[in-house]
């Protein structure tokens, strides 16, 4: 009887709240609030004595620029539309179920789109992640699917620009594109698994990430195996961390005999006052025939300015076949409101006789120049979340 009651009381509930609601649309005002009360009311009384509550978020970004530049010393001076150049245009869902005594069940799908043409980011549903796991406030968490492994988040972790990882900024012109390489510290690893320490240590934190990579259908190749750590200490306005990445290949496919880009980085980021600071190095180095390596190191800081903050950065990468190359920005990000803004950044790249560097991600036509030509790029966008 008292079920039966119960039921009774939330169907004379909601029959009032849906009139109340439609009434409320057509005279332009609000539902009725009691409806909706004792709506919710008749809900938690007729539902079972249940642990889990859910959530579920859609967020993104969009951001839209304009670009001028000379990319190249073959090419004049061009203007361009430009996606993404302080933070890639993006839409997901996160969410989370509460299984109770600490333990959460989450998930996460995200992809990427170009705001001016609305293609997608990539040959996939989710390019930008996508994965499951399960959370414990005493034991961490794990996870699984398309996923940042541990040392990307050191590498983001050292640049304190307002949203970190802007295109044209010095960190992204000389590391991402040429320093991590094959270990793919910008990217994301397929059929990966990660495991990260709970936030009760101290201000310590640890992360473990292994990727199966390509995985063909007998599961024997190496091809893209990939193993990473990091460890990071953060308290008091002070953040110290160290990755290393450890990307497996094969230099010669006839072979098939597997060599590896070995990445480690160590970086940290200070705040005085209201000011930001930040700096890393990197050194990158491939067991292969060629021998290849590249060191990095960069510095940057943000200021914040009447409205906004002011970026500034530089960075020097170190390659073999003396190689050497600088880059240098220098930006503001205007604040609108909290999730909107406008920003201006201007960047330039120095090589040497033996450098290619171009602004990769502002120009993929031009990611490598005329050795020793210096580009430069001057750009202004919006970008807004939700």
């Amino acid at each position: 009887m008292a079920a039966e009651k119960k039921l009774s009381q939330y169907r004379h509930a909601q029959a009032r709240s849906m009139r109340d609601h439609t009434n409320g649309q057509r005279r332009g005002k609000p539902a009725n609030g009691i409806a909706l009360c004792a709506l919710a009311a008749a809900c938690a009384a007729a539902a079972p004595a249940a642990r889990a509550q859910s959530s579920i978020t859609l967020y993104g970004i969009v951001d839209a620029a304009v670009q001028y530049g000379k990319f190249n010393s073959t090419v004049s001076p061009t203007a361009m539309a430009a996606s993404g150049n302080l933070q890639a245009s993006r839409f997901g869902f996160r969410g989370s179920e509460d299984l109770g005594q600490g333990y959460r069940a989450n998930f996460q799908l995200e992809t990427g789109f170009n705001t001016y043409t609305g293609v997608g980011g990539g040959s996939t549903m989710f390019n930008r992640g996508a994965s499951v796991g399960l959370s414990s406030t005493r034991y961490g968490s794990i996870d699984a699917g398309s996923l940042y492994l541990p040392i990307y988040w050191v590498y983001l972790g050292s640049d304190v620009a307002t949203y970190g990882l802007s295109n044209p900024a010095a960190i992204m012109s000389l590391q991402h594109t040429t320093t991590l390489g094959k270990s793919g510290t910008g990217g994301f690893y397929q059929n990966a698994v990660r495991y990260r320490t709970p936030n009760t240590l101290g201000g310590f934190s640890a992360e473990l990430g292994y990727s199966f990579g390509s995985q063909n259908a007998s599961g024997q190749t190496a091809d893209g195996r990939n193993i990473g750590m990091n460890m990071q200490y953060a308290k008091n306005g002070l953040m110290l961390g160290y990755g290393f990445n450890r990307y497996q290949y094969y230099e010669n496919t006839t072979t098939f005999t597997p060599s590896s880009q070995l990445t480690q980085i160590v970086a940290a980021t200070y705040q005085i006052g209201n000011n930001v600071f930040g700096a890393n190095y990197l050194y990158s180095k491939r067991t292969d025939s060629t021998a290849w390596f590249a060191s990095s190191f960069m510095v940057n800081a943000k200021i914040p300015a009447g409205p906004g903050d002011i970026e500034l950065g530089v960075a020097r990468r170190i390659e073999n076949a003396e190689a050497r190359a600088m880059a240098y920005n220098v930006g503001y990000v205007y604040y609108l409101s909290k999730r909107t803004q406008l920003y201006g950044y201007a960047a330039r790249i120095t090589n040497n006789s033996h450098s290619t560097q171009g602004f990769a991600l502002l120009n993929p036509t031009y990611a490598a120049v005329t050795p020793g030509f210096n580009p430069w790029v001057v750009t202004a966008g919006l970008r807004t979340s939700f």
